[in-house]
């Protein structure tokens, strides 16, 4: 073997250039004449003919310096490198025209193997790329360091070829052979040389990432699997001895091959047993396909060899497995402790399911219908053509525009060349080409088109926009693209609105239709290995498939590789989760799930399983489960289970139970299920509990709380006093609790308190937890840093303006004390102190007041912008506050935040709000707006005792308050002797809170009511007139704007409120209808006539809208499209945009790389539509730079859409003609500017 993989590389006798260095060669090396032209030529002798060999030392001692820079590393085996600009500046001096890249490419062509080079040729490379190569990834003692130099270098330069770069890659010939021919010409023994290359086939870098992880596909694939099974003995010896993320590759490739299972079934036994997790996993996952004997013959053994720790895969496996209780039953008998209990565990979890379900339930799976096929006719073509001749006229002008220009004088080259091809190809393409491409998508007719018409056709920007375009058609051009089936499907190519949230049978049958063969992979990738899959397909469309693929499935569930942060395990239970019930196949890895140590998934397989007959007696047994963390799960599980059958169990458990944490979770399990638990909360067992937790050791992390600074407490039974131990406990176990949310236990201890108390209690914990989280450093703690630093920053801002004077001028013209004043100014901005490790103490609060809790909030948020989790934990407390004005800040952060997390987050939890009160998100937000005090009349009405004030709403919506004698006041006055001090005190506080809370309502709801306009919301008849007319602040509102009775059809009615009746533009009363609907007016709706009409109402009455319902213009937009840009240019700067954005409630588009953003964005939540404002972009922070608006595009953010683009025909018109005429007031920011792309700097 090894003579015939020489032979390979044996030199031609008659060969041009045999006794010469090949020109790749020389070129491969050149970089090292930047140490000495004489030592490059020294060195290529060196590789070619094996002359001096004592280049090597002088090799050496170039390590680290410029050489092993410009030589791209070679012994790193990441794809990124990079050299400086005075080593690039060397580089030309020695050799002129050469450059780094330029050498990096010779070493790939060499590494092609496709000119003449020999066996020795490339061991003697390996010893110059190893000698400057300071560090070499995957090194290590026992094999050659200059081969795993070649490998990593090789490998590299290969990846560098599939990502891009021109040429081809290393070719069939770099083989396992090959690199034991490598290893013996290098010296080490024939009998050593399998063992070496095994190792260097599977030895992976211990730094994480996915540049370094892989060698690429030249070393990998199939010769690597069979060169183990050849080798197999001393692989099942070496290989155990590769680090993890080698041994779990190595079970990777033996996976991917089933018929290979069997022959290295001993090595998977032995990786079994391993000392990773995730390779032990992966390892018995990769048995499967074995026969039931086999398996247990493999496994069983290791039921007892295994530590208890690291048995727990081979159990669960046996679990699913014919005859593996057994194994399991027999092993248990011959163990004790830990893993006794595991197996015996495991065996009682598989009898309880099964005694509940004898018989494999049948899947009854609903019919589906195909896709049909729609043939495209002459529109499709006339729409292509027109395609075409637009691309190709823009085309023209633009190259007529720029005559004479070159690339660096306002027209990018990027630009001149498109245009280019643009002129070159367009003009060719025929009627009869369009023709073809419109018989090729209906499937009429199998000749392909042309690659010119293909290709310019199928761009995301034309294709989109071409009539009577179906998902079949979609995927029969995606599905047979001139890419090669070997490339990966362009999945996202078709991730546009719902498109895909179809049932996948349907997906499976349109690709086998549409002749690809390999269907199934490319839907198992879409819904598993896809990251937006999880919001584009729903588990509701994926089930039906997967009943008839359980194979796949279960194969997704026991994988453990992540793919984009998203897990294939939690895909899989998603789709358990709506089978009608779980196949007896997947129970042991759901069991193990929900029972077990991990808690990723814990919850999702619990949720699986909830349809199983045996379910409780399931969640009972984990009552007994060894470790806390899963009894409290257990007790958790059986209250949403919701079966009173388990009263018994929590009882029986509660009595056992020591864990106060768990005992928390039993008693709220008990009370979900409707058990008495009065006998639990009486004083005297609190205290009892109180003081047997504070005997534990407290969370180390809540040491700054103070216990005794709690406020005093009374009972809410007989107002006696609560013992301070209890409220000390209460605190401490919101701790351990660690759920902001305070929903269940501590919620129903709260309740016991007296209600001022609980508030007081809640505001006292909420105050110091916002201090220490937001605790910053003293004036003497920053006046020493700054002192400290102010040299070292003035001395280098001094040194870096004398090299680069236009980027450091400015700092550097600071004096000592200006770097002193920013250093301590800096200092005081960071945070010394965080909560949020003790957001469980905000649990406590679910009982203060909600317009306090709402104003904390936006204080947080509002100075601490970069604390997300802290952040996320207050809106969960505000959901569980459940207050109007708490609810209420709930619903603004959902409509709209910054930090998308934390939206996400406040729209999940109030919608679950919502759901439990049986409202929709939209009823929440009219049920509970807050009154700011106001009565059903109207009036504010406060009592002073011996006489009263009253306050009302102003037509600018401020509170206007008058005496007892009608007098208008600004404030209420020194409390009189006949006057009730208690009264007196409780009326100031009201009048306070009463102006903070109208003014916080009015702006609130007015963007509600406007979104509501936009998005095309209706309300019913009568719950328009309880929730909004009937509504003391609402009714003020509501009569500043024009309404609808049943907007949308042909009996639809304009009218207002005024004065507590319903008129039309003409006076005339409007009654509502009893099964009416309403909706807020807009001119895009009403029409021009009566617009006009009630744009006269409006002024003959001098009413002032609320916003604009009657001026708005609404664009031409041609059919498909997605974007608006007739103020295409509008040239002005970033700050006048910004400046005209913010004004109309836009925020700046989420940055990219460096700060780079280029949209301003207004997200309404109702409708899932993000407005996006595009112009030329600016970077964080901002400099006021040349800039010019572009487009207005809409996104969608709903499920099924992730980023997609939607068309503008699809979207609410009124949304449509609003976001318009933002756009066009900022453009309006300066004019249009023919020459706006090179003025705009960016």
């Amino acid at each position: 073997m090894l003579e015939k993989v020489k032979g390979l590389f044996r030199r031609d006798e008659g060969q041009t250039g045999g006794d010469r260095p090949s020109a790749r060669l020389v070129d491969a090396l050149k970089v090292l004449a930047v140490a000495s032209p004489e030592l490059a030529d020294r060195a290529v002798a060196y590789v070619h003919r094996g002359e001096g060999p004592e280049v090597l030392l002088e090799l050496e001692a170039l390590r680290g310096g410029d050489v092993e820079a410009l030589l791209g590393r070679p012994g790193q085996s990441g794809v990124y490198s990079w050299t400086t600009p005075a080593q690039d500046d060397r580089l030309k001096a020695a050799v002129p025209g050469w450059t780094s890249a330029k050498a990096v490419t010779a070493r790939s062509n060499l590494y092609t193997l496709s000119d003449s080079v020999t066996v020795p040729e490339l061991v003697r490379l390996g010893r110059v790329l190893s000698a400057v190569s300071s560090e070499v990834d995957r090194e290590r003692a026992s094999d050659p360091r200059w081969l795993t130099t070649l490998v990593n270098d090789m490998s590299r330069r290969a990846n560098e070829r599939r990502h891009g770069q021109k040429g081809k890659g290393a070719p069939d010939r770099w083989t396992p052979d090959l690199l034991v021919a490598l290893a013996v010409e290098g010296g080490v023994p024939e009998a050593d040389a399998p063992a070496v290359v095994l190792r260097e086939l599977f030895e992976r870098p211990a730094s994480a990432g996915w540049a370094s992880r892989h060698l690429g596909p030249a070393l990998l694939g199939d010769p690597a699997r069979e060169f183990v099974v050849a080798h197999l003995d001393v692989a099942t010896r070496v290989l155990p001895g590769v680090s993890a993320a080698g041994r779990g590759e190595l079970v990777a490739l033996v996976a991917a091959d089933p018929a290979a299972t069997e022959t290295l079934a001993p090595l998977l036994a032995v990786l079994a047993a391993d000392t990773s997790k995730a390779v032990r996993e992966a390892a018995v996952a990769a048995l499967v396909p074995l026969p039931a004997a086999r398996q247990r013959e493999l496994l069983a053994p290791l039921l007892t060899s295994l530590p208890a720790s690291r048995v727990g895969a081979v159990v669960t496996r046996l679990a699913q497995v014919d005859g593996g209780l057994a194994a399991l039953e027999e092993a248990a008998e011959r163990s004790t402790g830990a893993r006794a209990t595991l197996l015996r565990d495991t065996v009682e979890r598989a009898r309880v399911l099964d005694a509940a379900q004898e018989d494999e339930p049948e899947i009854d799976v609903p019919p589906f219908a195909p896709l049909p096929e729609t043939v495209l006719g002459d529109e499709f073509v006339r729409a292509a053509r027109a395609a075409i001749d637009t691309a190709l006229e823009r085309a023209r002008a633009d190259q007529a525009a720029h005559a004479g220009k070159k690339d660096d004088d306002g027209w990018p080259r990027w630009r001149r060349l498109t245009v280019e091809q643009d002129l070159k190809e367009l003009p060719g393409i025929t009627d009869d080409d369009l023709r073809v491409f419109a018989a090729f998508l209906s499937g009429t007719s199998a000749r392909r088109p042309g690659g010119v018409v293909m290709r310019r056709l199928s761009a995301p920007g034309v294709f989109s926009r071409l009539p009577g375009i179906t998902l079949l058609h979609r995927l029969r051009l995606q599905g047979n693209e001139g890419r090669g089936r070997s490339e990966r499907f362009g999945w996202y190519r078709l991730h546009e609105g719902d498109l895909l949230d179809v049932d996948l049978r349907v997906l499976d049958e349109a690709l086998r239709r549409v002749g690809r063969d390999d269907a199934g992979a490319l839907v198992d990738e879409l819904y598993f290995s896809t990251w937006w899959a999880t919001d584009t397909v729903t588990p509701e469309h994926a089930w039906p498939y997967y009943a008839g693929h359980l194979d796949r499935l279960a194969a997704a569930l026991d994988d453990r590789e992540r793919t984009y942060g998203s897990a294939k395990p939690a895909r899989a239970l998603a789709v358990l989760a709506q089978l009608p019930q779980v196949p007896r196949r997947f129970l042991p890895r759901l069991t193990e799930l929900a029972l077990g140590e991990g808690r990723t998934y814990r919850a999702t397989a619990q949720a699986a399983l909830s349809t199983h007959p045996g379910v409780r007696g399931l969640a009972e047994q984990g009552l007994g489960n060894g470790r806390s963390e899963v009894r409290r799960s257990a007790a958790e599980w059986l209250a949403r289970l919701g079966d009173v059958d388990a009263v018994p169990a929590l009882r029986a458990a509660l009595g056992k139970e020591r864990s106060e944490v768990v005992r928390a979770a039993l008693l709220t399990a008990l009370e979900a299920l409707g058990e008495d638990i009065s006998a639990d909360l009486a004083p005297e067992a609190l205290l009892a509990e109180a003081t047997k937790g504070l005997r534990a050791k407290k969370p180390v992390s809540m040491a700054w709380f103070d216990l005794d600074a709690l406020p005093a407490a009374r009972w809410a039974a007989d107002g006696s006093p609560v013992d301070p131990t209890v409220l000390r406990w209460w605190v401490v176990l919101a701790v351990k609790l660690k759920d902001p949310s305070g929903a269940g236990l501590l919620e129903r201890y709260l309740s016991l308190l007296q209600e001022e108390d609980r508030a007081r209690l809640g505001s006292h914990v909420l105050a110091a937890w916002v201090a220490q989280d937001t605790r910053n450093p003293s004036p003497q703690e920053s006046d020493g840093y700054a002192t400290a630093g102010a040299q070292l920053r003035y001395d280098q801002y001094q040194a870096w303006a004398k090299r680069s004077p236009e980027h450091y001028s400015v700092e550097a013209s600071k004096t000592l004390e200006d770097h002193h004043r920013d250093l301590y100014r800096e200092h005081q901005a960071t945070y010394v102190g965080s909560a949020v490790k003790d957001k469980g103490l905000l649990a406590l609060t679910v009982a203060m007041p909600g317009a306090e809790l709402a104003a904390t909030f936006q204080r947080y948020a509002k100075a601490h912008v970069g604390r997300r989790a802290q952040t996320e934990a207050l809106v969960h407390a505000l959901a569980a506050n459940g207050q109007p004005a708490a609810i209420q800040e709930l619903l603004a952060v959902s409509r709209r935040f910054r930090q998308a997390t934390v939206q996400e987050t406040a729209q999940r939890l109030a919608g679950e709000l919502a759901e439990r009160r049986g409202w929709t998100a939209d009823q929440l937000a009219d049920r509970t707006v807050q009154t700011a005090g106001f009565e059903d009349d109207g009036l504010l009405h406060l009592d002073l005792g011996s006489r009263e004030y009253v306050g009302r709403i102003t037509p600018a919506f401020t509170l206007e308050l008058t005496s007892d004698a009608g007098k208008v006041v600004k404030a209420l006055p020194a409390p009189r002797a006949q006057d009730d001090p208690e009264l007196v005190a409780a009326a100031k506080k009201q009048l306070t809170a009463s102006r903070k809370e109208l003014k916080a309502v009015v702006a609130l709801q007015n963007q509600r009511l406007y979104e509501a306009m936009c998005v095309g919301r209706t309300w019913t008849a009568s719950e328009w007139q309880e929730y909004l007319l009937g509504h003391p602040v609402m009714s003020r509102l509501v009569e500043r704007l024009v309404w609808v009775e049943n907007p949308g059809t042909e009996g639809a009615r304009p009218f207002r409120p005024d004065g507590g009746a319903l008129v039309d533009a003409d006076d005339e009363d409007v009654e509502l209808g009893e099964g009416s609907t309403v909706g807020l007016a807009h001119a895009v709706l009403l029409g021009p006539e009566a617009t006009a009409a009630w744009t006269a109402h409006l002024a003959d009455y001098e009413v002032t809208p609320l916003f604009a319902q009657l001026d708005v213009a609404t664009p031409d937009v041609p059919a498909g499209a997605t974007a608006i840009d007739d103020h295409k240019g509008w040239f002005s700067d970033s700050f006048s945009i910004r400046g005209r954005a913010t004004k109309r409630g836009y925020s700046r588009s989420q940055a990219e790389d460096a700060g780079w953003f280029s949209a301003y964005t207004k997200a309404f939540t109702s409708a899932g539509i993000v407005v996006q404002i595009e112009f030329t972009g600016s970077f964080v922070p901002e400099e006021n730079i040349p800039a010019a608006v572009t487009a207005l595009t809409f996104e969608r953010t709903g499920r099924g859409s992730g980023r997609g683009t939607a068309r503008i025909a699809d979207l609410p018109p009124v949304l449509v003609a609003e976001a318009y005429r933002d756009y066009v007031a900022v453009a309006e920011a300066g004019s249009f500017d023919p020459d706006w792309e090179r003025k705009s700097q960016w």
